[in-house]
């Protein structure tokens, strides 16, 4: 049930990012940025079974936000990319803000959410760094690497995954180095690293139709 429900997700997920696209331009590539890091970070204290290997969920979602810089790299430039960078990276650390801000507040005695929005959101400042530098280092390699692609005219599918399997790479060795470096020995580090980044590469081949039919939206908002 899980490997049809992680299908209907990646068909569901890069669908909606060319839907708002389509819907609303390139404002809504750079929303769509903020909805899939903000609901990728939610999601990925949940932890499934996948093809036999446990992983945390959040992985095609935060895959997306790769796929919607490619789309702005490709059809605004490098300069829209980055934008939407920057929008992802504060979505992140406003959200975790304000989320830890939320949890000192004392519940009132009729209150039946804290204990739970204690368990999703309490703050792991390892974790929370590592996904912060993660994606910051990851997409800016992302960013540079298509654009550096896109100018030497490498085909449109070698520039979409070169790149985002490259970044995924970065993604996933600081995350992992930073948020477990010292608490788990190197053959642990290692296996999560393969672990993670097996699905973040099929995610990323997987986006591939969905980059080319992008070049074929006429916005409405454009």
């Amino acid at each position: 049930m899980n490997e049809l429900l992680f299908f209907v997700t990646v068909v569901l997920c890069f669908s909606t990012t060319l839907l708002f696209y389509k819907l609303f331009g390139k404002t809504g590539l750079l929303i769509w940025i903020a909805i899939a890091t903000i609901t990728a970070n939610i999601q990925t204290v949940k932890l499934v079974n996948l093809f036999g290997i446990e992983s945390a969920l959040g992985n095609v979602l935060y895959a997306s936000s790769f796929l919607t810089t490619d789309i702005l790299n490709e059809k605004y430039g490098k300069k829209a990319a980055l934008k939407a960078l920057y929008i992802g990276f504060a979505s992140m650390i406003a959200m975790t803000l304000f989320m830890s801000l939320a949890l000192i507040y004392t519940p009132s005695a009729s209150d039946f959410a804290n204990e739970s929005l204690n368990l999703i959101f309490s703050l792991n400042i390892r974790i929370t760094i590592a996904s912060v530098l993660g994606y910051g280092f990851s997409q800016l390699c992302d960013t540079y690497l298509f654009q550096y692609l896109k100018g030497k005219k490498v085909y449109l599918w070698i520039r979409n995954n070169v790149s985002t399997m490259i970044s995924q790479i970065i993604d996933t060795l600081v995350f992992v180095l930073v948020s477990y470096v010292g608490l788990v020995d190197i053959n642990t580090l290692i296996a999560m690293m393969i672990s993670m980044y097996v699905f973040k590469f099929v995610i990323a081949i997987l986006d591939t139709p969905f980059m080319y039919l992008s070049r074929k939206i006429k916005p409405m908002e454009e």
